[in-house]
């Protein structure tokens, strides 16, 4: 278990990396990209994009990783697998819950939708304290 998952690492135009991390704060989740967005999200909203866009994982697959442990029997997973389909492997990342099979994302697909939220929220936060 962590106290900061690392969710993505990309490279930027410029040439530059920048990483998402997802952490853990009082009833939500903090997204951070080290390219300047950050905020947090609820887990029902992070559990809601998990679900928009992950497919349940293959039994035969070991999940191991580090994991984001978020409560009620919920954990956020980032695991790296190598399909039979792909050159070399991907990092997933896999929304573990008590309640229903896990669910596997490729890990730059459900991050840039985290990301896109977190902008939209912050837009959203700045037009209210402009009007």
């Amino acid at each position: 278990m962590t106290a900061r998952l690392l969710l993505d690492e990309r490279i930027l135009a410029d040439g530059t990396h920048a990483r998402t991390y997802a952490t853990l704060v009082d009833d939500g989740v903090r997204i951070e990209d080290e390219s300047g967005a950050a905020g947090t999200l609820s887990i029902a909203a992070l559990e809601k994009v998990m679900v928009r866009y992950g497919l349940p994982l293959e039994t035969t697959i070991d999940v191991a990783g580090e994991t984001l442990e978020l409560g009620e029997g919920r954990t956020l997973r980032r695991m790296r697998f190598h399909a039979v389909v792909d050159a070399e492997g991907r990092d997933y990342l896999v929304w573990e819950r008590s309640d229903g099979e896990p669910l596997a994302v490729i890990a730059t697909h459900v991050t840039a939708a985290l990301r896109y939220l977190v902008l939209r929220l912050d837009g959203e936060r700045s037009q209210e304290s402009e009007g």
